[in-house]
């Protein structure tokens, strides 16, 4: 592997640069990766997007009364949402 911003050959374990100190970036921005990234945070089953999505018209007060109580790991804020 090469870094991307001096050139110098490093080894596969390493996260920075030993010469010029740049961070190694292994996963680069690609449609692929993007398309992925979005469909595993989206559409995930393990997912707060669409959980608060079906809850809001399910059951909105358990979504609502639920954030105000500080249950924030389970459902996205459901003003901003």
């Amino acid at each position: 592997m090469e870094c991307k911003n001096c050139g110098t050959t490093l080894n596969e374990d390493v996260n920075y640069c030993s010469n010029c100190g740049a961070r190694i970036i292994r996963k680069r921005l690609t449609f692929k990766n993007l398309s992925h990234d979005l469909i595993e945070r989206y559409f995930d089953l393990d997912n707060t997007f669409l959980r608060t999505f079906i809850h809001m018209f399910t059951k909105p007060e358990q979504v609502i009364e639920g954030y105000i109580s500080g249950i924030r790991r389970k459902y996205l804020n459901p003003i901003s949402y």
